[in-house]
């Protein structure tokens, strides 16, 4: 008789931690430059704060979005300062970096090497990573702008991890591809965009996201 007590007490022991396993908080940490960091916009309306928003809508409630991005941030201050994101404990991450080194006309093999780093150091850590890719101004050096736009490709087959194109992709294709039509998704700076904006980029995401979720063994908890 107690050993089927004991048996009975171990079965609900073991229900009970599949529970709680299943209930833990999912901590997906956006780590990014001003398209993330929510750049003069109001709370709530940032990147990160429309995809948690979608992401609960979806039924995932155990998806926690940790907002590690900063305005003006390139591929080496990432990397600076990726030590101190870890400490947050992501258990997977969306990268998105490199427009800004761009700007300061780092080289490509250099923004190769630092978001490789990046992204070994966030596996090693047991990390998943999503990659997002970005595309060089039009103003851009055409070969250059080129491997800029390659070189996410390439990284996403090298570590093997899901790769989003292009992090602004949506703004431009409800544009129809056209600069000046998608102005009014972006701010007075012809460059970040608004919270409209930024509905459209999450709303185009945001399968691309759930995809990712899904890989990792992370489905709707509602």
């Amino acid at each position: 008789m107690k050993k089927v007590f004991f048996t009975l007490v171990v079965c609900v022991c073991v229900m009970c931690g599949i529970r709680a396993d299943a209930a833990e908080t999912y901590r997906f940490m956006v780590f990014g430059d001003s398209l993330c960091s929510g750049h003069r916009l109001k709370k709530g309306e940032s990147f990160a704060s429309q995809l948690q928003d979608a992401l609960v809508e979806k039924g995932y409630t155990q998806v926690e979005i940790i907002n590690e991005s900063r305005s003006g941030e390139t591929t080496g201050g990432g990397l600076r300062r990726q030590n101190s994101a870890l400490k947050k404990k992501p258990n997977a991450v969306l990268l998105e970096l490199g427009s800004n080194d761009v700007l300061h006309g780092e080289s490509i093999s250099r923004i190769t090497q630092n978001l490789s780093k990046l992204i070994e150091n966030f596996q090693n850590d047991d990390i998943a990573v999503l990659l997002a890719g970005m595309k060089a101004p039009p103003i851009t050096e055409p070969t250059y702008a080129q491997q800029f736009e390659k070189m996410y490709q390439s990284l996403a087959r090298k570590y093997k991890i899901k790769l989003y194109p292009f992090f602004m992709q949506a703004i431009f294709q409800n544009a129809g591809g056209s600069y000046e039509k998608a102005l009014p998704y972006l701010q007075a700076d012809k460059a970040h965009p608004t919270s409209e904006g930024i509905s459209l980029m999450v709303a185009d995401i945001l399968p691309t996201v759930i995809s990712f979720l899904n890989q990792q063994g992370i489905r709707p908890a509602d």
